[in-house]
């Protein structure tokens, strides 16, 4: 299960380069994501595995969220 991006890695390659970053392995919620994009600016973030595998099973099951919670994440 994947329980949030790793906030002091990202914060300290934050601080040492100044071109586009993305970031990946982590993501488990949309809280996690908004996380990384409201500290850090609009950035890359990768949520592959959050996508498609759900439930206790882990079955794949594409999940995107709705415009609007994409929309809430970035505003």
């Amino acid at each position: 299960m994947m329980r949030g991006f790793d906030m002091n890695l990202i914060d300290k390659i934050r601080e040492k380069i100044s071109l586009p970053l993305t970031v990946l392995g982590g993501a488990g919620s949309l809280e996690d994501i908004e996380k990384v994009i409201k500290r850090h600016g609009i950035i890359g973030v990768a949520a592959g595995s959050f996508f498609v595998f759900k439930g206790i099973y882990k079955a794949v099951l594409n999940s995107y969220p709705s415009k609007l919670a994409k929309k809430n994440i970035i505003k």
